[in-house]
């Protein structure tokens, strides 16, 4: 009774794995469509994030030339 038991325990468990495996490996491509979802958004916002980092970029950029410029005309 105790090896049979220790069997079921133990095909529960590496019944569980395997689910959790496959659900991971193929779950994006069967289904789980909010995971789909998020990860789109998580493109689109990091996207959106590096158009914004490269904008401030430019700004600063745009203001230390004007205020090199302005420091030319002043001397």
């Amino acid at each position: 009774m105790k090896i049979e038991l220790l069997s079921f325990v133990f095909g529960i468990i590496i019944t569980l794995a395997t689910v959790v495996i496959f659900e991971r490996i193929y779950g994006k491509l069967f289904g789980n469509k909010r995971l789909r979802e998020l990860e789109r958004e998580i493109v689109r916002m990091r996207r959106i994030v590096q158009k914004k980092d490269e904008l401030i970029k430019k700004s600063l950029r745009d203001m230390k030339e004007k205020e090199e410029k302005y420091d030319e005309q002043d001397q």
